[in-house]
């Protein structure tokens, strides 16, 4: 366990266990998630088991079902396309009122940096959890808590097209990570080319619906 994981509750651990496996398609739509087996399966107790179950029941990620358990909530095309195009509104109207110094390029950078690193890891939970990371935190530097907010439940439901995303693009070799649309984003920032950078935003969210069309 790593420093970072030790500073979470062992009900966060709980909840990003069970939101990684559905990323990677561990469990389907049709799975029935239990606390017994999340108990069995992660040797922890009742409590935070079920705190993090609620947790993701509250996050519209899965849904609970009288005496059997939970199930991934379903969700529709057009709600994917709805929170995409939502995404772009809370992220552009964001950068316009964001302080970008080179403290914050530097935050950013770093972040980038990871992502270069996994690039060749096909693991869809990893590519998205690095490209949520790296939105929020630019969403972040506006100081308006409620765009970031609004932007991490956005994120969460879009994170339902991520595996169908990155799995294509393995399966074609397109080899799209969006980190080489992260490094335009942040050569538009080093500029101070608010202009451009809305338009690599609207092209990095653009690129994402468009394999909802070819995929969902």
């Amino acid at each position: 366990m790593t420093g970072k994981d030790t500073a979470k509750t062992k009900k966060d651990q709980i909840y990003d266990k069970v939101f990684a496996d559905i990323v990677r398609n561990v469990y389907d739509y049709n799975s029935i998630i239990t606390e017994k087996n999340l108990i069995e399966k992660y040797g922890l107790s009742k409590s935070p088991v079920r705190e993090a179950l609620l947790q993701l029941c509250n996050d519209g990620i899965i849904s609970s079902i009288p005496r059997l358990g939970y199930r991934i909530t379903p969700i529709s095309f057009k709600d994917l396309i709805d929170a995409s195009n939502f995404r772009l509104i809370i992220e552009q109207a964001a950068l316009e009122r964001a302080r970008i110094t080179e403290k914050e390029l530097g935050i950013l950078q770093k972040i980038y940096k990871e992502q270069l690193s996994i690039q060749n890891k096909k693991d869809a939970f990893l590519h998205w959890e690095l490209n949520m990371r790296f939105h929020t935190t630019l969403c972040s530097f506006s100081e308006n808590r409620f765009f970031t907010q609004t932007l991490e439940s956005l994120m969460k439901t879009c994170f339902r097209g991520a595996s169908e995303y990155f799995s294509h693009s393995w399966e074609h070799n397109l080899n799209r990570d969006n980190s080489e649309n992260h490094d335009e984003l942040l050569k538009a920032l080093s500029a101070g080319d608010i202009s451009k950078a809305k338009e690599i935003l609207r092209h990095d969210i653009g690129e994402f619906q468009q394999e909802f069309l070819i995929t969902v």
